[in-house]
């Protein structure tokens, strides 16, 4: 299962929902977040607004924002920063905001809970079967196994491309 969680192939999970007042200037990050996808603020009219962008310069750049531009400043939110267990939003806001989060999750490392989606079985099955073998060292089942894995494996890499991640990571 580790193979393929680094490619990011793993369904996003179900968005985290999070609601920001007047002055707020976090959101807590979901407990299983793994990497960002999108930030999308809706106002108390039910206006969905552009997805926040992330700070250049990383949490360093937000304190010289928050220092230079006044920490007070109060607006719709435009841009964030992950640092810690938090998102940092700038600027601080000005009313109140829903916050609708995408973001990839941390899978459990159990084989009884196992997320990946449906399209993985033949890569997940082939994958078995060519690990045992190799495992038992049965030198003609890996001859078997390991084509029809790293081609099903491929195939899952080729399918299921990664979401643009607005983190530039």
């Amino acid at each position: 299962m580790n193979d393929l969680t680094k490619f990011n192939l793993l369904t996003a999970s179900t968005p985290d929902s999070q609601s920001g007042v007047s002055g707020d200037s976090t959101l807590d990050l979901p407990s299983d977040f793994k990497k960002e996808i999108s930030i999308t603020p809706t106002n108390a009219a039910s206006v969905q607004k552009r997805p926040l962008r992330p700070i250049p310069g990383g949490f360093k750049e937000y304190r010289e924002w928050m220092t230079n531009f006044n920490a007070g400043l109060r607006g719709t939110p435009e841009y964030y920063v992950k640092y810690g267990g938090y998102f940092y939003l700038y600027p601080n806001l000005d009313a109140s905001y829903d916050f609708e989060i995408e973001y990839y999750k941390h899978h459990a490392q159990s084989t009884a809970t196992i997320e990946f989606g449906s399209s993985f079985t033949n890569a997940l099955n082939f994958g078995t079967a060519y690990f045992t073998a190799l495992f038992r060292n049965k030198t003609s089942y890996i001859k078997v196994w390991r084509p029809i894995y790293f081609e099903e494996r491929q195939l899952m890499i080729m399918l299921n491309i990664p979401q643009p991640s607005i983190a530039g990571v």
